[in-house]
């Protein structure tokens, strides 16, 4: 369980990064992101206004997350704030910890021996150095009115013995990326923070190594491979999915990126953290691990206080994927309480020992001609083309026992992609509100 216990808390420190290590623009904007990992899921509100950030990580695998980030750039600093306790806790951009070397500028620094901090002379721990490559593929396409690159980047991170950090990390990210108009924080390529793997007193010192023409900017899509290793052998592999599922234009409170008044200063950032259930969240993974190619029978039995429930077919006259649909809401309504299948019939349903039982119809999917803004449903369009579509989806919940309605919720939008990954975005979010209704 202890290792398992470490591979957790790594996992959840590469969520952190995904979702803060880039930073945004002088103009307002909303995103709504959305990272998958290890058969759990976790999201994301940004809020960006000139050289601040506001990042709300809304759940962990369906588990809720009170800390709420504040990066002020103009201050060189991040505030980390639980609303719930009403805490805040102040950390500094500092970079006593880290070193970049730049390889293409200074080949002549690579083997330049690295001062250690007096500060840091009695405390344990070693050198972790990251690898850094990164390479502009040359691609381009238009994503939410923007001009995205295509950018390949590789991290080999190697701990020395004395490290906190034990095992040896290569991660490999595909992803599109765009530049936010006056952006004015600059992109920071953040190690895995290690503090804690070797106990409270040891912490590691960092040096990047950066090589490669090109740049990162905004993530909009991201693919991330992560090998773990002991130097000799693979002992771990984890993939991450970054998507962007909502972008727009906002105008934002100022107060959105201040310290709320009349919260109070806490000690650490230890403080602010809430008790997060390992257990739960590893369990919950051990039997989601592999779902999508096993099938829940009549003799499965369900998770211990969760609830289980049937998920139809959606309804559409559209030229969709209706059976790849209905595998992806099973798998966006998968939480740490929450169990989900694939059923034919209320029949089946009840076969399987359901709770609950899922209706989903698909009212339209129109893609808009970007000449005059005509309308036309995706039967009579190539349903392959990335586009912009208009959808709307009803979900109706109902209790299996009796019928009654348990929640009913309507999702009405414009989602980009195909439109068939347009239409998994807008399922998404009923998704998500369908869970809320659940656990709140």
């Amino acid at each position: 369980m202890k290792t398992r216990n470490n591979i957790f808390a790594i996992v959840a420190t590469i969520l952190a990064i995904v979702s803060s290590n880039e930073n945004a623009s002088a103009q307002q904007y909303k995103l709504q992101q959305v990272t998958s990992v290890m058969s759990m899921t976790s999201e994301t509100t940004i809020y960006v206004k000139g050289m601040r950030k506001r990042t709300e990580g809304h759940s962990y695998a369906g588990m809720p997350n009170n800390i709420t980030t504040i990066e002020q750039c103009d201050l060189q600093r991040t505030i980390s704030v639980n609303d719930k306790k009403k805490l805040y806790y102040i950390g500094p951009f500092s970079k006593d910890r880290e070193t970049v070397v730049y390889e293409d500028e200074k080949p002549s620094s690579k083997n330049k021996p690295v001062a250690t901090p007096a500060s840091m002379s009695s405390q344990k721990g070693g050198v972790v150095t990251m690898f850094y490559n990164i390479t502009d593929t040359g691609e381009r396409k238009k994503m939410y009115g923007m001009t995205a690159r295509h950018i390949w980047t590789t991290q080999k991170i190697k701990p020395s013995p004395d490290a906190c950090m034990k095992d040896s990390m290569i991660m490999k990210t595909d992803g599109w990326y765009i530049d936010l108009p006056e952006f004015s924080c600059p992109v920071r390529y953040t190690a895995i923070n290690t503090g804690g793997m070797g106990g409270a007193d040891c912490k590691d010192r960092y040096i990047t190594r950066q090589s490669g023409k090109g740049k990162l900017g905004f993530p909009l899509i991201e693919k991330r491979i992560m090998i773990m290793g002991n130097g000799v052998a693979e002992t771990t592999r984890f993939e991450t999915n970054l998507e962007t599922i909502e972008f727009s234009t906002a105008k934002l409170d100022s107060m959105l990126f201040e310290i709320p008044p009349g919260y109070r200063l806490a000690k650490d950032i230890t403080e602010l953290q809430d008790r997060i259930d390992a257990a739960s969240i590893i369990g919950n993974y051990e039997h989601n691990k592999g779902e999508e190619n096993k099938q829940i029978t009549s003799a499965t039995p369900k998770i211990t206080g969760a609830l289980r429930i049937a998920v139809l077919e959606p309804v559409s006259n559209e030229q969709l994927n209706i059976s790849g649909l209905q595998s992806y809401l099973v798998a966006t309504l998968r939480s740490y309480n929450t169990e989900a299948i694939a059923v034919t019939s209320v029949d089946d349903a009840r076969k399987h020992k359901c709770d609950l039982i899922l209706d989903s119809k698909i009212i339209h999917v129109k893609q808009s001609n970007k000449v005059g803004g005509f309308l036309r449903a995706v039967r009579n369009v190539d349903p392959y083309t990335s586009s912009t579509y208009n959808i709307e989806v009803q979900f109706l919940l109902s209790k299996l026992a009796d019928g009654s309605a348990h929640s009913q919720k309507t999702v009405s939008g414009k989602f980009e992609g195909t439109a068939n990954n347009a239409v998994k975005k807008s399922m998404y979010e009923g998704s998500r509100m369908l869970l809320k209704d659940l656990h709140q």
